[in-house]
């Protein structure tokens, strides 16, 4: 018999923006448009829709460099602009189903325009696909990281 775990997976990320700012980066599909893809060429954000308010639903995607989409679904849990944004997680596609999942997305202004970003992704039954989406989940601040220092530019 094999048990699940509830393996999480948690990145944090110091960026040079206001907590409002990057509030926005996450839930305004056009600001999405400027980090929402993996890190390295050919990866392109391919939309989203979001629907912000607790029980809406979004869906992100991004095409890899082979023409594949990867599309995250999921509903929003809680929203308290613009410090905290909760949404569950899943793969559009069946093969990538990660079941269950928890995204928490912490924004906490530490003086300076200056917002640490903390994400935690919980409920994971596979520590494989925690880690796989811990290396995402890196990429995905680094670049939006990237976004806010070209946007202040």
């Amino acid at each position: 018999m094999t048990t699940a775990t509830n393996t999480s997976v948690r990145v944090m990320q110091r960026i040079r923006a206001t907590p409002e700012r990057l509030f926005r980066a996450w839930t305004d599909p056009q600001e999405l448009a400027h980090w929402w893809r993996m890190d390295g060429p050919g990866w392109s954000f391919s939309g989203a829709t979001i629907d912000l308010k607790v029980g809406g639903r979004y869906r992100l995607a991004m095409t890899s460099p082979d023409g594949k989409a990867h599309v995250a679904i999921g509903e929003y849990q809680e929203i308290q602009r613009p410090t905290r944004l909760a949404f569950t997680w899943e793969w559009e596609d069946e093969a990538s189903r990660v079941g269950d999942t928890l995204v928490t997305v912490e924004l906490s202004d530490v003086g300076d325009n200056v917002t640490e970003v903390v994400l935690t992704h919980e409920r994971f039954a596979d520590a494989a696909r925690a880690a796989g989406h811990e290396s995402g989940w890196t990429q995905l601040l680094r670049l939006l990281d990237r976004a806010m220092q070209e946007t202040a530019a």
